[in-house]
């Protein structure tokens, strides 16, 4: 794992590589790919050695062009093979290098072949091109102004930060897509890729894919079962490859416990709170599973103390809400793996948002269930009127602005929601094309502020496909969500673990309403005010030269 930053370096902080050291503090460089008459263009890279420890070029040059690179491409070694037949001579056993070798063959097309997780920019020819990955896991920010241009894995590497309102983002208490809180600063989309040629300062935009969404072909239960299972093992098998050791972010629920039912890690990591100690209790149920299937799992108990003096460092790196409590326990399990010599952990992001698996999606799903007969009825136009299409009751319990904030949502949502299809397909186009984002910004920035490389197993791309084919009552029934998920599990450790028998899903929150204000409530409105304070500050902090207007 890696930071990357490069372009007109006057746009840029002097030091990005010392800004970008928790990404990659094994190694670290920058390299002039022009100069002369055009104003000076650079890339850089900061490198987390984890499939190959040795020391490589960094960044990579070869044929002529140079790469920097942030991530991992699980399937690097076949396309390897795939080059190395068609020419191609290599000199290090990295992803990296197979990565800039299927671009000068393949061009832009590359991107289709790999399946993994990365934010790369490759300079060839006079142009930069520069793609993230399809989901979104890898970050990569960029400005575009006064005829220069600019990137990098962090805002903190800008050298001018002007905060500005973003009132869809205010709605939803959480940054996705383009946006961000700084005027001039965008966010590279999940899945797309840009264009920049200095000489002409033209920058082009394309989005190369799109969450599928294709006839539901799978309808048998054990078909389901079986096409899901053999995806998801050989999908975990591709993210335990590494040089360094891998444990897993082990909660309570479904998801992470599918991964270690299928991994079978030595040792694993689990927060519990002793102020939710009564209500929600992680530990006992991870404690029975480790004793069922003879693992290591070690519970981290953060405190109020470590809180309030870890508060500034998760800021500075997180840098803007994400509407969740989860940031601090994220970073409390990545500090304490890697205090325990780890460098990769195994987490379950997707499986909710893929397979319906949020209490709201259960909620709007049965509510939906109950109101059907009414909506096909006599009074069919009354009721419809009375509750609402399933986009307006989504939007309803998604916007953190009360009712008021309902119909920008709804405006801004239409053109995701297909009036045509069920609910359950419209959720899951919504939540993993929007409301996945934030979580996967969590999950990079914590981990990453502890030198910590995350894999998701459920977010290879052919898993996301095989969600697309499910028949709805697959996804949800009998009022739970991730019906093909929970059933894969009892197939592989039976009907009695509490693993299995829980049915509410709790998340990962902090008791940070409690510890700040003595509220135990879960409202976030005051914590991401907090939040995004400490942020502004940090950010401010991060550099001398930083410009942070209104902070």
């Amino acid at each position: 794992m890696c930071g990357i930053f490069g372009g007109n370096p006057e746009l840029l902080c002097d030091d990005p590589e010392g800004l970008l050291l928790h990404r990659g503090p094994d190694q670290q460089g920058r390299t002039m790919v022009s100069s002369g008459a055009q104003a000076p263009f650079m890339l850089g890279q900061t490198r987390l050695n984890v499939v190959y420890k040795g020391n490589v070029p960094t960044p990579m040059t070869r044929n002529g062009a140079t790469v920097v690179f942030n991530g991992e491409i699980y399937n690097w070694r076949e396309l390897r093979s795939d080059l190395e037949t068609i020419g191609y001579d290599f000199e290090t056993q990295t992803d990296t290098e197979v990565a800039l070798y299927a671009y000068l063959e393949w061009g832009e097309r590359c991107l289709d072949r790999f399946n993994g997780m990365f934010a790369l920019a490759i300079w060839s020819g006079g142009e930069l091109f520069i793609a993230r990955d399809r989901i979104g896991k890898k970050p990569v920010f960029y400005t575009h102004a006064g005829g220069q241009f600019a990137f990098a894995s962090e805002l903190k590497c800008f050298r001018k930060l002007d905060f500005m309102e973003v009132q869809i983002c205010e709605n939803l208490e959480f940054y996705f897509d383009e946006y961000t809180p700084f005027q001039s600063i965008r966010s590279l989309k999940p899945g797309e890729f840009l264009k920049y040629s200095p000489e002409s300062n033209r920058l082009t935009l394309q989005t190369w894919w799109h969450l599928p969404d294709g006839a539901a072909d799978i309808h048998e239960e054990d078909e389901a079962v079986d096409g899901f299972l053999a995806l998801f093992e050989d999908a975990c098998r591709l993210r335990l490859a590494a040089d360094v050791p891998v444990t897993v972010f082990l909660s309570g629920g479904t998801d992470s416990s599918l991964i270690q039912a299928v991994l079978g890690c030595d040792i694993t990591y689990t927060v519990q709170f002793e102020e939710f100690r009564e209500t929600i209790d992680e530990s006992s149920l991870v404690k029975e599973f480790a004793a069922d299937l003879g693992f290591d799992a070690r519970i981290v108990v953060p405190s109020r103390e470590d809180f309030l003096a870890t508060l500034p460092e998760v800021a500075r790196h997180i840098e803007y809400p994400v509407g969740s409590f989860s940031v601090y326990p994220l970073f409390c399990l990545a500090r304490q793996m890697r205090q325990d010599g780890f460098v990769v952990a195994i987490s379950g992001e997707g499986a909710d948002e893929l397979f319906n698996g949020y209490f709201r999606n259960e909620l709007l799903l049965a509510e939906d269930d109950r109101i059907a007969d009414d909506l096909r009825g006599p009074y069919g136009p009354l009721c419809s009127k009375y509750f609402g299409s399933g986009l307006a009751r989504f939007c309803r319990m998604a916007t953190r602005r009360g009712l008021g904030g309902v119909p920008a949502l709804v405006d801004f949502l239409g053109h995701i929601w297909d009036d045509d299809a069920s609910l359950s397909r419209n959720l899951r186009r919504v939540e993993a094309s929007v409301f996945l984002q934030p979580l996967l910004t969590m999950a990079d920035r914590m981990s990453m502020a502890n030198s910590i490389e995350v894999r998701n197993p459920y977010l290879d791309y052919r898993l996301i496909e095989f969600s697309a084919r499910l028949a709805d009552n697959l996804r949800w029934r009998d009022g739970q969500g991730k019906w093909v998920v929970r059933r894969a599990l009892r197939r592989l450790v039976g009907d009695d673990l509490g693993i299995v028998r829980r049915k509410i899903k709790h998340g990962l929150p902090t008791p940070a309403n409690q510890w700040l204000f003595n509220k135990h409530t879960f409202d976030r409105r005051e914590w991401n005010h907090i939040l995004l304070g400490e942020c502004l500050r940090q950010l401010g902090l991060s550099h001398s030269d930083v410009t942070t207007a209104g902070v």
